[in-house]
Order: C-alpha cells, then sequence, then structure tokens
C-alpha cells in the first residue's frame, strides 16, 4: 500500500480505472434490480376484534383471575382458529398454494406463517398484571392483496364463531356438571339419611335420655336384685323346721328371679358399655350427613350461577368479541422493499469495485508519480517530464471517455427499463 500515500495519488487511480469501478458498479445495481423486480410484492393486511367485557358482573371474582380467565379464553380461541382442520378448510375454499405442489402439512405450515393473531393491550398499562387484552388484532400476509383481506376475514368470522361457540359449549357443560352434582349428591343425601333412621332404629339407646332411662332402670333393678338375695339370706338363715319344703321352694324362685335380674342387668351394663361406641359411629353419619349437605348447597350455588350465565348468554350481555374493522385489500405492497435492496446492492458493487481497482493498481507495475518512484526505487528524481498533450488529443480522450462512461450508463438505463417493464 505504499503506492498510494496521499489524496491526489488515490483520485489519479480512480480516474485511471474509471471504466473498471463504473461498470462493476452498474453490473452490481442492474443485479440488485433484477433481484428486488424478481421477488414477488407481499401485501399485509388487518382486521381488528374488539373484545367487549360483560356489561353485568356477577359473582365475587377478583380482577386478576377474571384477567387470566380472559387470557385463557383468548388462547383456546386461537389454537382453534390456527387448527390444522380449520386451516384445510380455508386453503380449499380459497384455493391457496394450489399450484405450489405442496402436502397439506407444508400448506398448513405456510398459511400459519402467513397469519398471525396478536393481542392489543394498552402500552401505558401493560406493566399491570389485572389488565385485559382490548381487542385482537388479525393479520395476513399474501402476494395477493384481495385474496389477503378475504382470508384475514375469514380469520375474523372463524374467530367470532370459536369464540361464541366455546362459550356456549362451556356454559352449558358448566350447567350440566352442576345438574349431575345436584343428582347425585340428593340420592346420596337421602341414602344417608335412610341409614341413619335405620341406626337410630336399632340403637335407642343414642337417642335423647336413652342413657339415662338406662341407668335409671340399671339402679332399679340392682335395687331389686339386692331385696331379693335379703329375702333369699332371710329365708335360709330363719324359719321353723317343719317348714322346709316350703322354705326350699321360696328360696328357689328367689334365686331363679335374682337370676334373672342379674341378667337383665348385664345386658344393661353391656349397652352402656357400647353408647360410646354407638356414639361414634353416630357422629360419623351426621358429620358424612352435613358434608353431603354443604356440598349440595355450594352444588346449588354453582348451579343459579351457571343458569345466570346462560340467561346472560341468551340476553348477550356477557362478554363477546365484535368485529371494530374489516380487512380491506391494501393499496401498496409491505414488502420486499426494492430501495433497500438497490440500496445494499450498490454498497457491495461499490465495496467490490473498490476492492477491484486496488487489485488492479497493485498488480500492474507501472509507476505513476514522482513520490511512487521514490518510494519504490528510493532514488531521488533528478527531473519530471510531463505528459504534453496537444488540444486536440486532450478533446479525444476527454470525449472517448465520457462516450465509453455514456454508453455504460445508457446500457444500464436500458436495462433497468426493461426490468421495471417487465418486473411489474
Amino acid at each position: 500500500m505504499d503506492r498510494f500515500q496521499s489524496l491526489g495519488e488515490v483520485l489519479s487511480m480512480l480516474r485511471r480505472r474509471a471504466l473498471l469501478w463504473v461498470s462493476v458498479i452498474v453490473i452490481g445495481v442492474l443485479i440488485s434490480l433484477f433481484y428486488a423486480l424478481s421477488l414477488p410484492p407481499e401485501y399485509e393486511t388487518s382486521a381488528t376484534i374488539q373484545i367487549e367485557q360483560p356489561t353485568i358482573q356477577t359473582g365475587e371474582t377478583s380482577r386478576g383471575s377474571l384477567n387470566a380467565d380472559m387470557l385463557q379464553k383468548l388462547q383456546i380461541v386461537e389454537q382453534r382458529v390456527m387448527a390444522r382442520d380449520n386451516l384445510l378448510t380455508i386453503i380449499d375454499k380459497f384455493g391457496l398454494y394450489r399450484n405450489a405442489g405442496l402436502s397439506d402439512l407444508q400448506k398448513v405450515d405456510l398459511l400459519r406463517r402467513a397469519a398471525r393473531v396478536q393481542h392489543i393491550t394498552n402500552p401505558q398499562l401493560r406493566w399491570r398484571q389485572d389488565i385485559s387484552p382490548s381487542a385482537l388484532l388479525v393479520t395476513v400476509r399474501m402476494t395477493d392483496p384481495v385474496l389477503a383481506a378475504n382470508v384475514a376475514n375469514e380469520l375474523v368470522n372463524n374467530v367470532l364463531q370459536a369464540e361464541s361457540d366455546s362459550r356456549s359449549a362451556r356454559v352449558r357443560e358448566t350447567l350440566d356438571f352442576f345438574d349431575s352434582e345436584e343428582r347425585r349428591i340428593a340420592a346420596a343425601i337421602f341414602t344417608q339419611e335412610a341409614e341413619i333412621a335405620e341406626f337410630k332404629r336399632e340403637n335407642a339407646v343414642i337417642l335423647p335420655g336413652g342413657v339415662e332411662s338406662l341407668r335409671t332402670r340399671l339402679t332399679d333393678l340392682q335395687e331389686i336384685e339386692l331385696e331379693v338375695q335379703r329375702q333369699i339370706l332371710s329365708l335360709q338363715d330363719g324359719g321353723q323346721a317343719g317348714a322346709g319344703t316350703i322354705r326350699a321352694q321360696r328360696v328357689s324362685r328367689l334365686q331363679e328371679e335374682a337370676a334373672l335380674y342379674q341378667l337383665e342387668i348385664s345386658q344393661i351394663e353391656t349397652e352402656i358399655a357400647e353408647t360410646p361406641r354407638l356414639e361414634q359411629e353416630f357422629s360419623k353419619l351426621e358429620r358424612e350427613l352435613k358434608k353431603l349437605e354443604d356440598q349440595y348447597e355450594a352444588v346449588t350455588v354453582g348451579k343459579a350461577q351457571a343458569e345466570m350465565n346462560q340467561m346472560l348468554e341468551a340476553s348477550s350481555q356477557s362478554d363477546s368479541f365484535a368485529v371494530l374493522e374489516e380487512a380491506l385489500a391494501p393499496d401498496w405492497p409491505i414488502a420486499p422493499s426494492r430501495k433497500k435492496i438497490l440500496a445494499m446492492g450498490g454498497l457491495l458493487s461499490g465495496a467490490v469495485a473498490l476492492t477491484l481497482v486496488f487489485l488492479a493498481e497493485m498488480r500492474s507495475p507501472v509507476i505513476w508519480t514522482r513520490g511512487q518512484l521514490e518510494r519504490q526505487l528510493r532514488l531521488r528524481a533528478v527531473a519530471a517530464i510531463p505528459v504534453i498533450e496537444t488540444p486536440a488529443k486532450r478533446r479525444k480522450r476527454v470525449i472517448l471517455s465520457l462516450a465509453k462512461v455514456g454508453a455504460i450508463l445508457a446500457a444500464a438505463a436500458a436495462l433497468a427499463s426493461v426490468a421495471l417493464k417487465f418486473g411489474r
């Protein structure tokens, strides 16, 4: 690089190699132009769906849970709209990618890349967690502006239909669930009440006053049994000798009565001892009944809420989607950016042209200036004889150079006009 030590030497080199770098730049720009024109234009259109909040709020749901429910609902709707079967229906309806020779999966993938659904929220409130999206933006990009608008509007219709079906199905499934749960719990309560009634009938001791009556009866029987035992002892210890047979018979009857009293006392004591266990079982049955009654009450409240949602759905008072702006056929393509392509092609062509000019100068052994002579040969020039041109030669050289540049520019202009004419 010691051949170029000043700006004048660089400018002199550019003047000498003007034909080379001008040709390279023109060819590069033409290639960029042909490439830009070969790319099909892409048109983008959008439709806006407004998310209308319910006019009547039900329940005590917090704003955060409402936002989470709305986001989940939007995600479900978006998944249903972008499902493979739905997209295949749109592809068949509008004849998309008909002559591309692609499989159904490839067509669906292309349509998913061309269409997207975006949530619109207030940018200033995006940091808040309780802010729900206020609208949906359905955007479609295709090479045909009318087709892009038709596909976008079809997706909007699918979004509306999917949201309506999802909302109706959700309300219907919720109501059916509460109906089935109400019938099941009511049957369980009836069975539990019957079991409690049967348990009370078989174990009357657990009824109010049952244990006290048993204890009173036990005390009475114990006193009677003691009196009988005293009578037996009195008969065995006293009395006349001749009356032994009568006394023995009476003692035998009293002993039988005492045995009966003792048997009844043993049964009552057994029943009293079993009372805690019976009370535990009875308490368990009552707790199960209370649990079922609480479940029945919760199901009743949920069913009333579901019926309210169904009425709101029927009267269109719940949250719903409405088309705010339909998609229109765009007038101008959004891509590709031909100006950017030409600018990048021009910059790249200029870099290649300068590189070729420097390489050509480096490979050339010609010494053009006194400075180059002194740097390369390390000799001081005694004198420099300038090139003397006559006015006629100078005019001829200038005219020839201008003719070459003009020819290159004319050819470039002709090619550019042809490309612009047939590239549209």
